[in-house]
């Protein structure tokens, strides 16, 4: 057996030893450069505070907006904040959103402000988060106050992953939409945890970076042949090869004590 065939050997043994360590490569996970999110509450929650009876003041800020149909307010558009947005390869992260929204009605007896809006996204779960002060009173009851902050207010199933298309956008919509214990504490208890509300919907507008392009590693300059052994082995092989062994068997050395591995070095060694 050759020098060059025993020492192929030696580090086909040490890389198969290492083989099963090697993790498994992991796509580039995208970034996001901008984008909307879009929430309707619900819509015949929307048209009840428009009604004149209700008397409501509903207004947006932090760069949050109110979107109309008809004449009517159909929905709040929420800014993406792509700093401090992060989805992984699979589509499972959060989205953070700027914004603010208020809907005062009822002469005050209704008074709801939301803000810090976020979209969490695991697996095929979603949920919209947000901070939330609900005052209140009901016709004969004392006002009542309920607080919370990045509190689940409601959730929805994700049937595809939030990857960028081909031209680096995404666009989806979840429907319907379901109040969360904290969602109901917000807009009333007229309304059932877990219930869901067929004219709702969250949904989302996305720009993605477009991926780095991997630079092309230049063409090798030829060079002269190398110097062979008479065995006709190339002394460049061989040490190349010694290198790798050594490489491999230093973060491995409990390979060097296997007797396979021993014979074949000392085969190579001339012992």
């Amino acid at each position: 057996m050759s020098r060059t065939t025993t020492l192929a050997a030696i580090t086909a043994t040490a890389m198969i030893s290492t083989a099963f360590a090697t993790p498994a490569a992991f796509a580039d996970a995208p970034t996001i450069e901008s984008g909307n999110a879009h929430w309707n509450i619900k819509e015949s929650f929307l048209r009840y505070v428009q009604s004149p009876f209700v008397a409501s003041t509903i207004t947006t800020t932090e760069g949050a907006e109110k979107v109309l149909r008809d004449g009517k307010l159909a929905d709040f558009a929420l800014p993406v904040n792509a700093a401090d947005s992060a989805l992984d390869a699979n589509g499972n992260g959060t989205i953070d959103l700027d914004g603010a929204i208020s809907i005062v009605g009822h002469h005050g007896a209704m008074d709801i402000k939301m803000s810090d809006f976020k979209i969490v996204v695991n697996g095929t779960k979603g949920v919209l988060q947000a901070d939330y002060v609900r005052k209140g009173a009901m016709p004969g009851s004392e006002p009542t106050t309920a607080t919370g902050d990045d509190k689940p207010i409601a959730e929805f199933e994700v049937t595809d992953a939030l990857k960028p298309g081909k031209d680096n956008k995404l666009s989806a919509t979840f429907t319907p939409t379901k109040l969360t214990e904290f969602g109901v504490d917000i807009f009333g208890s007229s309304y059932e945890v877990g219930k869901p509300l067929d004219d709702s919907k969250v949904a989302v507008d996305l720009t993605f970076k477009a991926p780095k392009e991997e630079m092309k590693p230049a063409d090798p300059k030829p060079t002269d042949p190398k110097p062979t052994d008479e065995d006709g082995s190339s002394t460049g092989a061989i040490v190349g090869i010694v290198m790798a062994v050594i490489a491999v068997l230093g973060g491995l050395g409990f390979a060097a004590t296997q007797p396979s591995v021993q014979k074949l070095i000392n085969q190579f060694m001339g012992k």
